[in-house]
């Protein structure tokens, strides 16, 4: 008896949670690159880098408390099996940061002289 490789109701899990954590997370980085200061080129670098350091860990704290409440309220309402939030949140990252332009303009500019 052949092995079963794909799994259709895994992928679907997937997917529900793809769009969840997609929904979320790009609301929480537009937000967080709204309000937190902006690039302003004539600060210290190690000012700029301590922004860096807050926004990375204000989203990476708040990635994990949603991933959480996400995999909490699913698990109660749907028969999920496996880690499906393990493969979902691997297409978070880009979106996440694509959103977050002020984080990217002073990681350029802190590192632009590497």
């Amino acid at each position: 008896m052949a092995k079963q490789l794909f799994y259709y109701k895994y992928a679907a899990h997937i997917s529900l949670y793809a769009i969840i954590f997609l929904t979320m997370g790009v609301t929480i980085s537009k937000l967080l690159d709204d309000y937190m200061p902006k690039l302003d080129e004539n600060k210290n670098k190690l000012v700029l880098l301590f922004e860096i350091y807050i926004q990375i860990i204000l989203l990476v704290i708040a990635t994990y408390i949603f991933r959480e409440y996400v995999n909490y309220f699913l698990r109660n309402i749907l028969n999920i099996y496996g880690n499906p939030d393990k493969f979902a949140i691997l297409i978070l990252a880009t979106p996440m940061f694509s959103q977050q332009q002020n984080l990217i303009g002073k990681i350029k500019h802190v590192w632009a002289d590497l």
